[in-house]
């Protein structure tokens, strides 16, 4: 999604790698586990669509195990317990979204040294069950 100052959000279907972006156009461009889908380069192209000062926000999937998503695992099977149990007494009979899936590739320390590279002063930030958040200012 990308919105300028004084817009209103716009919702466009796209090829996010390759439709045409304005340069310097938007305060704010984000991803949300959508950059495994496409090539990690394409943060480049936001990158050049950000106006001075504007932020690209990206919460990614990344692959791979480290210590710290090992660790989270009893807590998801614990939650994922709780809302099944809760959703039964309720008599809710949700059944599984089927959306098209596709595994990340790159594990967390790729991920790191290629925004280092593409985004010099970017941050990249681990959070739990294999996601990370990328900020970047321009």
């Amino acid at each position: 999604a990308a919105v300028r100052s004084g817009e209103l959000p716009e919702d466009r279907l796209a090829d996010a790698a390759g439709v045409e972006l304005p340069a310097a156009h938007y305060d704010v461009i984000t991803c949300l586990a959508s950059l495994h889908h496409m090539p990690f380069a394409t943060l480049t192209r936001f990158r050049d669509a950000l106006a001075p000062g504007g932020r690209l926000l990206v919460l990614g999937c990344y692959a791979g195990h480290t210590y710290r998503d090992l660790a989270a695992v009893p807590v998801n099977a614990v939650a994922r317990v709780a809302v099944y149990g809760t959703e039964r007494a309720r008599g809710i009979r949700t059944p599984p979204r089927k959306a098209p899936v596709r595994q990340p590739e790159m594990t967390l320390p790729r991920l790191r040294a290629e925004s280092a590279r593409l985004l010099p002063g970017s941050e990249l930030r681990q959070l739990l069950f294999w996601r990370y958040l990328l900020t970047y200012t321009k």
